[in-house]
């Protein structure tokens, strides 16, 4: 069984009444069917697939960590990223590391992908074969492989990992399926036109995602991407020119793609439950809260407590976090020089959610 053709979701909503009830959105509500465990006026309980959406580093795996204690749900952890799956090399090897889609355009392997993925990435001999190679390569070898070098390993995971059959996984019998990825920020719309998903976007301050990649060195700073057709075609609707030669300016800009189409892929759809990082770090015991009666899922004592014991300094790819520093701490991050540079990058791109003064240390800095 394949999921296609998008249905709208309940809800859409970035802020909330005092209250703590839904915004406008709640009159949206759909009918559905409900549990005798499902709260009253929560929204209705769907089994298409839920996919978590954002940026690398936007806080979609705190998102994806959260959620994913509704025992209701089966989650999958980037099943489209090189570094996860065998069959997203395969897939994704002509596309590029976020490849670019709209809508009514041909998706080829990586239609193939995700059709496999929506039916719980069900692995078989071949595929687990694949996923052994893969877990061989260290880190090093597959950054390498991802800004644009060969890896025979790499080359050997995607040959084993290719034409993956979207056979249903049997963990779906009882689980509505929920999927994380950062790597479809130029193809969410196309995806949600192709198969009956719901989505939630998850959205962070371009400086905090900039701070984040340098700070981690992360790789999709370096893989292949100005120079790929569909990103020039991004470029080109987004009305931002090409950017220089400079390693942070070309970063910003990459960025800046990424979070503009997002953003736009999300005003096209206002079903769509969008939430900022800032948000949910606001106060992420009542965010969380209503994320969960928004997305349908039933609160519990594992999300409250996977947001305590999380609520802690931590480092690099681990979760732990104090969350109510993290919201302005890429001021303190980043330097004068590169908040300066930021702000100059992005000033072209027709961002909504974050203006000029949003770049500076202070608004009259």
């Amino acid at each position: 069984m394949c999921y296609r053709r998008p249905h709208a979701l309940v809800v859409r909503t970035e802020r909330r009444s005092a209250g703590g009830a839904a915004g406008d959105g709640a009159a949206n509500l759909r009918p559905g069917p409900m549990s005798p465990e499902h709260p009253p006026g929560a929204a209705p309980v769907t089994r298409r697939p839920l996919i978590i959406a954002g940026m690398p580093r936007s806080g979609t795996t705190w998102t994806k960590q959260v959620l994913e204690c509704d025992p209701s749900l089966h989650s999958l952890m980037e099943p489209d990223s090189e570094g996860h799956r065998a069959s997203a090399i395969w897939a994704k090897r002509h596309a590029g590391r976020f490849p670019a889609l709209v809508p009514g355009e041909p998706g080829g392997r990586y239609h193939r992908l995700w059709a496999w993925i929506l039916e719980g990435a069900h692995e078989s001999l071949r595929l687990r074969s694949a996923e052994q190679v893969l877990r061989i390569v260290r880190p090093p070898e597959r950054n390498s492989f991802l800004s644009g070098n060969t890896s025979p390993r790499m080359s050997l995971a995607a040959t084993l990992g290719a034409h993956p059959s979207p056979r249903r996984s049997p963990a779906l019998a009882d689980h509505r399926l929920l999927v994380k990825t950062v790597h479809a920020p130029l193809a969410i719309d196309w995806l949600a036109s192709e198969f009956d998903v719901d989505v939630v976007m998850v959205l962070r301050h371009p400086g905090s995602v900039l701070a984040s990649w340098i700070s981690l060195d992360y790789v999709d700073q370096y893989v292949p991407f100005e120079g790929l057709p569909g990103v020039q075609r991004v470029a080109e609707e987004l009305g931002v020119a090409p950017p220089g030669p400079d390693h942070l300016t070309r970063m910003i800009w990459r960025i800046g793609v990424l979070l503009c189409s997002l953003e736009r892929a999300a005003d096209r759809h206002p079903d769509w439950v969008v939430r900022t990082h800032e948000q949910l770090c606001r106060d992420p015991q009542e965010e969380f809260r209503q994320l969960y009666a928004d997305l349908g899922l039933r609160w519990n004592e594992d999300a409250e407590r996977n947001l305590v014991e999380n609520d802690e300094p931590g480092r690099r790819f681990l979760t732990k976090r104090v969350a109510a520093e993290l919201p302005d701490n890429w001021k303190q991050r980043l330097t004068p020089s590169q908040i300066t540079e930021l702000r100059r990058v992005l000033e072209p791109f027709p961002l909504t959610r974050w203006k000029s003064d949003d770049f500076r240390l202070a608004p009259d800095a």
